[in-house]
């Protein structure tokens, strides 16, 4: 069942997570070395643009396959 969810534009790295179900710890892993979900500098302040956590969303979709 599809949900739709209503964010900001700009999240925080807390928000992130939590749209995410991941821990801030595991936002802070992945900028330091996997790098694989985009973010935005601001000054010291770490940004997620709600395009980018959507399109990491659904680029990790895996599809159920019928043996």
């Amino acid at each position: 069942m599809e949900q739709n969810i209503i964010l900001p534009s700009i999240l925080t790295q807390a928000q992130a997570a939590e749209y995410l179900g991941v821990s801030e710890k595991k936002l802070e892993r992945d900028r330091w070395c996997e790098r694989r979900i985009p973010y935005v500098k601001m000054g010291r302040h770490v940004r997620y643009r709600a395009s980018d956590l959507v399109a990491y969303v659904e680029s990790n979709i895996v599809e159920a396959t019928a043996h």
